[in-house]
């Protein structure tokens, strides 16, 4: 399904960057659609975006720090992580990438925080396991501005009976025939927040983009990669491939 799916990305958000396989807290979504904001990605004067978790907390702590510097305590509580650990590994990484400076009064964003996309979507595909791809995609709510289920049109039905259970976890659900046909069934809410979770999808995924990739590393099982049936559009620009 990937490929007819990732042809069809229009209809969840036009003129999307598609990618794959964007590990993220909340998982790893079959596909994540961003509205990349290139202005932003300037603004950073060159500042790779950052991929650990904690990293981001910190950087989200900081974006209201660029003229008044924050104690390394302050941001050890937002972060919830030891001062320590801050001073030792976190934050000289984020002065070494461009992120942050160092004053004696204590850290600085390097510039005003502004999320690297306008808007990020993830798509769970399912040829019959509705259950399971909402139960994925409900988690992947959490960190993306919509969620979405795309299951088979062959087996979407039993679905299409339980609209009810989308709209109760923010997930909406869509059919997509043979012919790469989709259709959307259930519209979620958009839930657009600057959570760290959201932002560190963001982070990875630009970061993918920007080094040329459109997938992050294929699943393996016994050592061997998992690839789609038709021609797997992950293939072409794997990481690691």
């Amino acid at each position: 399904m990937l490929a007819p799916l990732a042809a069809s990305s229009d209809a969840f958000l036009p003129g999307a960057t598609v990618l794959f396989e964007v590990a993220c807290t909340a998982g790893v979504p079959d596909l994540v659609l961003v509205e990349i904001d290139h202005h932003a990605v300037r603004d950073r004067q060159g500042a790779a975006p950052l991929e650990h978790p904690v990293d981001v907390s910190a950087l989200l702590a900081l974006q209201s720090s660029t003229d008044v510097p924050m104690p390394t305590q302050a941001i050890a509580d937002w972060v919830h992580v030891s001062a320590e650990h801050l001073r030792r590994r976190v934050l000289p990484r984020l002065v070494d990438g461009g992120h942050a400076l160092f004053t004696d009064d204590g850290w600085q964003g390097a510039y005003p925080f502004r999320s690297l996309a306008r808007r990020v979507i993830t798509v769970e595909a399912k040829l019959r396991d509705w259950r399971g791809g909402l139960a994925q995609a409900s988690r992947h709510a959490v960190v993306a501005d919509e969620a979405w289920l795309v299951v088979d049109e062959r087996a979407v039905a039993p679905a299409r009976t339980r609209l009810a259970g989308f709209d109760m976890f923010d997930v909406g659900l869509a059919s997509l025939s043979t012919d790469g046909r989709l259709e959307r069934l259930s519209i979620p809410q958009v839930n657009r927040s600057r959570q760290p979770g959201r932002e560190l999808l963001v982070e990875r995924a630009v970061a993918l983009h920007l080094a040329g990739h459109v997938s992050g590393a294929l699943p393996r099982v016994f050592g061997t990669v998992l690839v789609a049936t038709e021609a797997d559009p992950r293939l072409a620009g794997a990481l690691g491939r």
